[in-house]
């Protein structure tokens, strides 16, 4: 019996960490100090075993629908993290952050399946570990999924130790479930540091990615506001960040990929955007961004 209570006590710290996960109200985006580098410690040989010499493949499988691609591009020299990237053509990458939470993200799904389009999850691993049969489902019909802390912390306040925890136990969430290892992460809140971004890249095998377009839906619960601040802000390349947690967000997503599809845009994965990417002078300037529907 004590070990019951035992139990069912870790189970409710546990549900309410994700809950808590699932519910951030900051704001999405922390000041880096510009001696951020020299503030951070460096990080001691793992505990959980050496990281794979080379990055392991983006989760992510092939759908029944994809989009045609162009070759692969050269990948640009040390380049450690991504705003957006340079590409030839009307490609972009959806990207929703903090989940998967129990009813939004399948209701997501069911949007993006009824498409064809791809998006990328950047999971927190509390929840990855809470929702195994919804991170199955994200990768079985082809989208990706990338790391994005255990507990939705600032890593760059974090020590040594604690930021190893935050990345590896959730890279083992997600491996648990899927069976894959992420290719990217994104730091919650956008606290990173161009030393962490190396770090990041060179340990752990995973390209930082941020944001060009926010429509900032963790602040404005409002679904046209959110899809209308995506939609005017969308460029080819950009990589678009939005919240599966909430409602609203989710409720603004059908404007969104049929708004964004008629004018031509193609959603790809977070790492099918980084194989396009190439220098910008290399970029066609004859391409324009695809034009407004009538």
């Amino acid at each position: 019996m004590k070990r019951l209570l035992i139990g069912l006590s870790l189970a409710g710290v546990f549900l309410a960490a994700c809950h808590t996960a699932r519910t951030q109200s900051e704001p999405q985006v922390i000041v880096v100090p510009p001696d951020e580098m020299s503030r951070q410690p460096a990080l001691g040989p793992s505990t959980a075993g050496s990281p794979p010499a080379a990055p392991t493949p983006a989760t992510v499988k092939p759908s029944a629908t994809t989009v045609s691609l162009p070759p692969p591009a050269a990948a640009p020299a040390n380049k450690h993290s991504y705003n957006s990237c340079n590409v030839d053509g009307p490609y972009i990458a959806i990207t929703f952050d903090d989940g998967p939470h129990a009813v939004h993200t399948p209701t997501l799904l069911d949007m993006l399946k009824q498409r064809g389009l791809k998006a990328t999850f950047y999971v927190v691993g509390q929840c990855a570990a809470e929702y195994p049969d919804i991170m199955k489902r994200i990768v079985a019909e082809g989208h990706e999924i990338g790391n994005h802390s255990w507990s939705h912390v600032a890593l760059n306040s974090v020590g040594a130790d604690s930021l190893r925890k935050q990345m590896e136990n959730t890279n083992a969430a997600i491996k648990e479930s899927t069976g894959l290892r992420p290719a990217t992460m994104r730091p919650p809140y956008g606290a990173t540091s161009a030393r962490l971004n190396k770090l990041f890249d060179e340990e752990y095998g995973m390209k930082v990615i941020l944001w060009s377009v926010d429509p900032l839906d963790w602040k404005n619960r409002n679904a046209a506001t959110v899809s209308s601040r995506i939609i005017q802000n969308t460029h080819p390349g950009a990589i678009i960040l939005a919240h599966d947690i909430h409602a609203t967000t989710v409720a603004a997503m059908p404007e969104v990929f049929d708004t964004l599809t008629a004018r031509g845009y193609k959603f790809v994965t977070v790492s099918e955007l980084l194989a396009l990417d190439r220098p910008a002078q290399l970029v066609k300037k004859e391409t324009p961004a695809p034009t407004p529907a009538n």
